[in-house]
């Protein structure tokens, strides 16, 4: 099976899985009359997952079929694993050192594995990795008025 083939088939799954879950966020019923509720957040990531599966099978579709290049597929193995690591590296950490910094150094280490040697700007991914993760607390704790871990650091 090529490329293109598969890809078409990952976006048809990862769109019917979409709707599915659209679908089944239905189901979730609001406790307060103007809360947002709990069926919000699933109903997003559904969306999202079906426009991005529709995006992803549309590039599928007009994608010429003269990639065959194996050293790219050694290259995206280990960015997966690589990816794998940091998520596991990322959950086993978010209640020890905080939200703060296991966020900042998973999305340093996440942006660094998926970036290529031409456009690394290690700089400018860490700006983005700490300015994000504290966005993020700020929305939680001072917005949303929902607390995350603190951590060992204190912050």
């Amino acid at each position: 099976m090529n490329n293109k083939t598969r890809d078409i088939i990952c976006s048809i799954i990862f769109l019917l899985t979409g709707l599915f879950l659209f679908q089944q966020s239905l189901e979730i019923k609001s406790i307060m009359e103007k809360d947002l509720g709990s069926g919000f957040m699933p109903k997003v990531i559904a969306v999202s997952l079906v426009a991005i599966a529709v995006l992803k099978l549309v590039l599928s579709i007009v994608k010429k079929d003269s990639e065959n290049k194996s050293s790219k597929e050694d290259s995206d193995s280990m960015g997966g694993l690589l990816t794998i690591g940091a998520l596991l590296f990322y959950v086993l950490t978010f209640e020890i050192i905080g939200f703060i910094l296991s966020t900042a150094l998973y999305l340093f280490f996440q942006i660094t594995i998926l970036s290529n040697q031409e456009n690394r700007k290690l700089g400018l991914f860490l700006i983005i990795s700490v300015g994000f993760s504290v966005a993020i607390y700020g929305l939680f704790v001072y917005l949303i008025d929902r607390p995350l871990p603190i951590g060992i650091l204190g912050f």
